[in-house]
């Protein structure tokens, strides 16, 4: 198939009106409750590519809601869509078929215009054993409810009782109204569960290390106990010192050990008429020493086994033991490890506290680690929010509405224009157009999450219109989708993303594009045959052709890259993306691109929301995963797979404008370091390793892009490596250190004058 050109698909103002027929469209835009007319409310107006023409334009409603527009179409007849969004963010789209004999249509729409008050909320009692009723306490949202009580049962009664299966914490979550009404919002609770409503009780605790403030050695101890009419806590922190604390006194208390080693810790509950009576201890190493450093990452393992999460241990130090606790005794035995990177099944959804303590060589290397972890049945709280203008107040003023789950109890906002505020529903006023990107981090409830997105301060003169068309080979890409980024030098990274599904001939085309410097890249749904290629037709971003706004040159056509040839097999790899510091609407961004023993890409799979990803059918041997994403520094991964082990689990770690792998290679290294840093004129590595390599050291700006590079022989022992830094600019860098055989580090640098 001929590829199509753009001067006929994208309509041109000296086409010559002769040729050309008319579409007229015309309609309201009301609130849905009230019926009122909605004024300056944007009227989106597209069709189809497959017609021959193409044609895309946004016109706004009168003082009385009313809309009207012509269009000069160039094809006889094709596909026509009409839509607005709506103060929930959720697009109304209607679609029409245009003809010669048919070009008149009438597309009226009765939206909600503003947040009427509306807020989730609910109490709840256990009645019976494993039986909780639930009470809604929401305020609007009409008759809709939907319940999740965290086992993976739901109800749509107004308060539901619910039996569960086994006691133990669960995540239960209301939702109100229905997505594009007035009301639509959720709010998640984290309940407990018991075996029994009488005077059993169960004592149980976690102790969390406070790394931030002083004196060191001190410990948060949180009561997690169960049963009812408790009336008295007694604390031993096992160093010769105690605590007792009566009711209505707050049971969670803080102690501060003066000398690191090895303690036993307990907690002693007691009811009033001594009919609750339980006991439990904890056993754990406080301080470090022997340059050791406990230190951790999880992730679920949704596909397998439900309520599985693998831990792989990321402690630096002369490591001879590890001594896992997860916080779940229920689970009896399986409760602890001493597996250097075990798995473990929790008993029921919930909230756990897992701890690693980890000893050296010699008894002055040892250190412990705690990571809370929610289990199941939903993701504690995540951050969310919808935001609006209010034409009364001015264009350059936005509502923000809180949307988020998890019952948090703080708000802080960043407004991305150097100010903040902590309210939980602000109004901002901007001091002119722009795009600014906006964070909510919530905390509360144990939890903290932050959620960021754009928000575009409108002005036509500083937007454009980017268009183009995506091919495989000669033939245009029907089924897949285009991204559009920004290229971001926060070193936090917070682009300007935009994403579009190809059409029938393979065409995108973004709208409302602000100026600045961009990466446009296609992604084909079917994953055999060809990969995700940016403008300029190659797989990786750091030698795509970056495009320039202010003046779009369009059409900006891609050619997908034909990937290398695959062999099936029996084995297989997956994994998963963990969030360090970025928001998590950006992990479903990254492409993983897998990688013969060649370094050749033979295929990829677009990680999910959840940040997972996996390959199945490999043929046996040795294969790289590289995360792909404009702007993004990512590690190469090495795995095998045999028969003797036909799968392999890869961990990596989104963090700053980096990803960070973790592979199942064992470690090469037995320590490193890296100075002075601050750096100024010569960089110092030293590293023993546990055999010889050949190694990379690159050093990377805060856009990814490679500034300096040295490529050494390193031996078994110690090595030392020097690079020059005298020619860098002062500022933030990134250091890495890679080679083949699965060595991999990769550290922060600030470079001074």
């Amino acid at each position: 198939m001929k590829k199509l050109l753009f001067q006929i698909l994208f309509l041109l103002p000296a086409l010559s009106s002769m040729s050309q027929a008319f579409l007229l469209v015309s309609g309201t835009v009301t609130e849905l409750n009230t019926g009122n007319p909605i004024a300056n409310q944007a009227v989106i107006i597209h069709n189809d590519s497959s017609s021959g023409t193409y044609f895309y334009h946004t016109t706004l409603t009168n003082s009385s809601g009313f809309y009207m527009d012509t269009i000069i179409n160039g094809g006889s007849q094709g596909n026509l869509y009409v839509g607005t969004v709506d103060c929930q963010n959720y697009m109304h789209l209607q679609s029409f078929v245009y003809t010669p004999a048919l070009n008149s249509f009438t597309a009226d729409f009765a939206i909600c215009y503003s947040n009427n008050p509306c807020a989730a909320g609910f109490t709840h009692q256990q009645t019976q054993p494993l039986t909780v009723q639930f009470t809604d306490a929401s305020t609007g949202g009409g008759n809709l409810r939907n319940w999740m009580f965290g086992d993976g049962s739901t109800s749509s009664q107004a308060n539901p009782s619910h039996t569960y299966s086994v006691p133990g914490y669960y995540d239960v979550t209301l939702t109100i109204g229905a997505l594009g009404t007035t009301c639509y919002n959720a709010v998640t609770q984290t309940i407990l569960v018991q075996d029994s409503t009488g005077g059993g009780c169960q004592a149980a605790f976690v102790m969390i290390p406070d790394s931030v403030n002083t004196p060191p050695n001190t410990f948060y101890f949180e009561d997690y106990s169960s049963g009812n009419n408790i009336h008295s806590y007694f604390w031993n922190f096992g160093d010769g010192t105690s605590q007792y604390v009566t009711f209505p006194g707050n049971p969670n208390v803080v102690h501060t050990y003066l000398q690191a080693g090895t303690y036993t810790a307990c907690l002693t509950i007691q009811s009033a008429d001594s009919s609750c009576y339980d006991m439990t201890c904890l056993t754990f190493v406080i301080g470090s020493g022997g340059g050791c450093q406990a230190n951790f990452t999880e992730y679920s393992d949704s596909v397998n086994t439900t309520n599985q999460y693998h831990f792989i241990d990321m402690s630096a130090g002369n490591i001879i033991s590890w001594n896992w606790n997860f916080g779940d005794p229920a689970s009896g035995p399986n409760n602890i490890s001493s597996v250097q990177n075990p798995a473990h099944i929790f008993t029921v959804p919930g909230t756990y506290n897992v701890c690693l303590t980890i000893h050296g060589a010699d008894t002055t290397c040892y250190d412990v680690t705690c990571h809370t972890i929610v289990v199941g049945g939903g993701s504690g709280c995540q951050a969310n929010f919808s935001y609006g203008t209010d034409p009364a107040l001015g264009d350059h003023t936005i509502a923000f509405t809180d949307l988020s789950s998890g019952n948090p109890t703080a708000w802080s906002w960043s407004f991305g224009d150097g100010t903040a505020g902590t309210v939980q529903n602000p109004v901002h006023t901007y001091a002119g157009p722009g795009t600014y990107i906006v964070c909510l981090t919530i905390t509360g409830n144990n939890c903290t999450s932050t959620f960021c997105q754009n928000v575009v301060i409108t002005d036509s003169t500083a937007y454009h219109q980017v268009y183009g068309q995506v091919f495989a080979g000669n033939f245009p890409v029907t089924d897949g989708l285009a991204m559009i980024f920004s290229v971001d030098t926060t070193g936090s990274y917070t682009p300007y993303v935009a994403v579009f599904p190809l059409d029938s001939n393979g065409v995108y085309y973004f709208t409302m594009v602000p100026d600045g410097n961009y990466y446009i890249l296609a992604i084909p749904f079917d994953p055999s045959g060809y990969l995700p290629t940016y403008y300029g037709n190659t797989i990786s971003w750091t030698q795509a052709t970056l495009i320039s706004l202010g003046t779009p040159n369009n059409p900006y056509n891609i050619n997908l890259v034909l990937s290398d040839q695959m062999t099936p097999g029996p084995g297989s790899a997956s994994g998963q993306i963990n969030m360090g510091d970025v928001s998590n609407s950006m992990v479903d961004k990254v492409n993983m691109i897998l990688l013969n023993s060649q370094g050749k890409a033979i295929g990829f799979t677009p990680v999910s929301t959840t940040g997972e990803f996996d390959f199945s059918t490999l043929a046996y041997g040795t294969y790289y995963l590289h995360a792909e994403m404009p702007g993004i520094t990512s590690d190469y991964v090495m795995f095998t797979v045999s028969a003797a082990k036909p799968h392999t689990d890869v961990v990596m770690t989104f963090t700053g404008n980096k990803i960070l792998g973790i592979g199942e290679t064992a470690a090469l290294a037995s320590s490193w370091s890296v100075f002075p840093n601050p750096v100024v004129e010569k960089l110092t590595i030293n590293i023993e390793l546990k055999q010889g390599i050949n190694a990379e050291a690159g050093i990377y700006d805060m856009t990814g892009r490679l500034v300096e590079n040295k490529r050494v022989f390193l031996n078994e022992g110690i090595n030392t490596i020097d690079i020059s830094t005298a020619s860098l600019p002062s500022g933030i860098y990134f250091l890495r250190l890679f080679s083949k055989e699965g060595l991999l580090f990769s550290t922060k640098l600030v470079k001074t004058q």
